[in-house]
């Protein structure tokens, strides 16, 4: 399970068992957690109160989903890399739906705190900030194998 979080709620992460997933600066204002033993995605356990996006894989008993939060609602939704998971009604051949409320609902509340983190993430001094799983620049979206990656400056 990964969380993007302001690094002032980084002890809140903490103490359900995430981890920092890169070492940022001392200047970042946003930081990346995981926890790879997130069992159940701490089903009831994630704040209610701050903002952070995060997503979670499936395990034995539970899909995989993403978790907004924008301070003030929160929203789950069954999600994978692929794209949403829709509950369909087969007799109407349609989505139901509760569905597709609960879909949107995530989409206004993940909206929210992408902007807030966004804002945030502004603030913060223009350097490059590389995913140890993409690679790409948590800033500005460049790849780190890029050639010119040392003489480009982060704009974001």
């Amino acid at each position: 399970m990964s969380v993007t979080c302001r690094r002032e709620d980084q002890a809140r992460f903490e103490e359900l068992g995430f981890v920092l997933e890169v070492e940022p600066t001392s200047e970042s204002l946003v930081i990346e957690m995981v926890d790879e033993e997130a069992n159940y995605a701490h089903a009831d356990q994630m704040p209610t109160d701050i903002p952070y996006t995060a997503a979670h894989g499936g395990g034995s008993n539970y899909g995989a989903g993403n978790i907004a939060c924008d301070g003030k609602e929160f929203a789950e939704v069954a999600a994978t890399n692929d794209g949403f998971v829709v509950d369909w009604d087969y007799r109407k051949m349609k989505p139901r739906p509760q569905s597709l409320t609960r879909i949107r609902h995530y989409l206004s509340v993940d909206k929210k705190a992408r902007a807030i983190i966004k804002t945030l993430r502004q603030q913060e001094p223009h350097k490059h900030l590389f995913s140890p799983t993409t690679n790409l620049c948590h800033h500005c979206g460049i790849h780190a194998d890029d050639d010119l990656v040392e003489n480009q400056p982060c704009v974001h």
